[in-house]
């Protein structure tokens, strides 16, 4: 043993090498005597939302979906989401970036719709209304392959506030992007850019909503190039005497 051992037991046996207090202070302490205080944290432990985040997202989606299916979605808060779900508000935006963004998930629809007009829209020029409307077909046939679009469509048109909030959020993200895009300015862009839209708006309901024959039944490449240049002359301006 080292020679500090061997003072240290020196030093004991003259007080008293007998007594078991001073054996006992002697002794290095046992593992199990240890503090819980004092020991390290358990390592890789973690709290909040990093902890499970796919858990969080999935249990969100599927609160979502129960609540969009039960109630129309004005009705459905996002607070009340993230309260059933057991989790922080902000969660929503971080995952989904908005209301819509999780209905659009929850509910099983589209990509987003935004992104892919957008893509299609290009520049505005030649060639503009026979991709957008051929996406917009697309988009329409690719949701209506779920009940849950109807739903959408109908709690829109049920709810004013519902509507007025659509509306702005098709300004914000998608008109207000795509009108910048087109040669001119001011209010005469803004005009040739609803014109389009609206006649868009008329043939998606001409075809899927009233189904009228045979335009209904036309294929979608061949409507599209055929309603096509009408769009692209709205936007360039040339419905003017």
């Amino acid at each position: 043993m080292s020679s500090s051992f061997s003072e240290s037991s020196s030093s004991a046996r003259s007080h008293d090498s007998s007594s078991p207090d001073a054996a006992a202070s002697h002794r290095a302490p046992r593992p199990d005597s240890v503090s819980s205080a004092s020991s390290a944290p358990e390592p890789f432990v973690t709290r909040g939302p990093t902890a499970a985040r796919g858990h969080v997202r999935e249990r969100l989606l599927a609160v979502a979906h129960e609540a969009f299916s039960a109630h129309d979605f004005p009705s459905v808060t996002v607070r009340s989401i993230a309260a059933e779900a057991g989790c922080d508000p902000g969660l929503i935006s971080y995952y989904f970036g908005s209301k819509a963004g999780l209905f659009r998930e929850a509910m099983s629809l589209p990509d987003n719709p935004v992104e892919i007009i957008s893509q299609a829209f290009g520049n505005g020029r030649s060639g503009t209304g026979e991709r957008v409307l051929l996406a917009v077909m697309n988009l329409w046939e690719d949701a209506a392959a779920h009940n849950n679009f109807s739903m959408f469509v109908v709690s829109l048109l049920n709810s004013e506030p519902a509507l007025q909030m659509f509306r702005t959020w098709i300004d914000v993200n998608l008109a207000t992007p795509l009108m910048q895009r087109m040669p001119g300015r001011g209010e005469d862009r803004r005009v040739r850019f609803e014109l389009a839209f609206s006649q868009i708006l008329g043939l998606v309901a001409t075809r899927y909503v009233y189904g009228m024959q045979p335009l209904a039944s036309l294929p979608k490449a061949a409507l599209a190039s055929r309603y096509g240049p009408s769009i692209d002359a709205t936007l360039a301006g040339r419905y003017r005497a």
